[in-house]
């Protein structure tokens, strides 16, 4: 079915990529997500909704290793953008290194990826300019032509030029696609994030401050935030619809919820999205 081809390409781009046309080809993913919580407040007068842009390229070749393993080398580029907040305008720049393990013969068996991944990260702010790097492990299984399971965990870490935009973290999310006919596919996503979150808040906020490794002034929302950077639970589910407009090219919209806490600390995300993916 040529749209499992193109939503395999969406949940993994740098893995399809490898079976596509040629080795190389590029996947652009553009992104449109408005957050209804961009500053993850705990309190409504500091609660901001903002639309965030974000275009994706990624592209790798394949190398086969045996009859079971595949090894992809490429790269990731990644721009994101906030017209109303421009502070938070970000590029990203780095390689990705893959190693495909199948269990078996046929369609129906396991499939594990170990990526190791980096970026150079620029920014508007100079405080938020990084270096990052992760760690992802995955485990795909389909049990039919129209149904399969992933189930994905990455630890990844973020160093800033200021400290307070330095974020460590690790995160479980597990998702089952069916597709419903040729061109139409649902997809549920449940994810547990345990990491460093930053959280905007006017001031004063003893609460916080008992919470956070570090604070600091910060108007990048306009207003005299003090941004607090703490260790925090997430719990999220999402729902997505994805529509194949073509053999190389899909449509997708989805729902995110999202709630963290720490303490005394609890905000809510709603994530709206609209994405177009294209398989060069």
């Amino acid at each position: 079915m040529k749209f499992s081809g193109l939503r395999l390409c969406l949940l993994s781009p740098a893995l399809a990529l490898g079976a596509g046309p040629a080795d190389w080809a590029p996947n652009l993913t553009t992104t449109a997500t408005w957050d209804s919580n961009a500053t993850n407040a705990s309190r409504s007068a500091d609660t901001i909704g903002a639309l965030a842009l974000r275009a994706d390229v990624t592209s790798a070749a394949r190398f086969p290793f045996g009859p079971d393993d595949t090894f992809f080398a490429g790269a990731a580029i990644r721009a994101e953008a906030w017209p109303r907040f421009d502070g938070l305008d970000r590029a990203a720049l780095g390689p990705r290194l893959t190693w495909q393990h199948k269990f078996g013969v046929g369609a129906l068996a396991p499939v594990f990826d170990l990526e190791l991944a980096g970026d150079v990260i620029g920014a508007r702010e100079s405080a938020r300019t990084a270096r990052a790097g992760s760690v992802t492990l995955a485990l795909r299984k389909r049990f039919d032509a129209a149904t399969r399971v992933s189930l994905t965990h990455t630890r990844a870490r973020e160093d800033a030029r200021e400290l307070v935009f330095d974020r460590t973290g690790a995160e479980t999310t597990a998702e089952l696609v069916r597709d419903l006919d040729e061109h139409w596919s649902l997809a549920f996503t449940a994810r547990w994030r345990e990491g460093d979150v930053l959280s905007y808040a006017t001031p004063p906020r003893a609460d916080l401050v008992a919470l956070a490794h570090v604070r600091v002034p910060n108007t990048t929302f306009d207003r005299p935030f003090v941004v607090y950077s703490l260790e925090a639970r997430s719990l999220s589910g999402g729902l997505a619809v994805t529509r194949a407009l073509a053999d190389t090219t899909a449509l997708t919209f989805r729902y995110d919820w999202r709630q963290t806490e720490r303490g005394p600390l609890r905000y809510v995300n709603h994530l709206v999205s609209a994405a177009v993916a294209r398989q060069f």
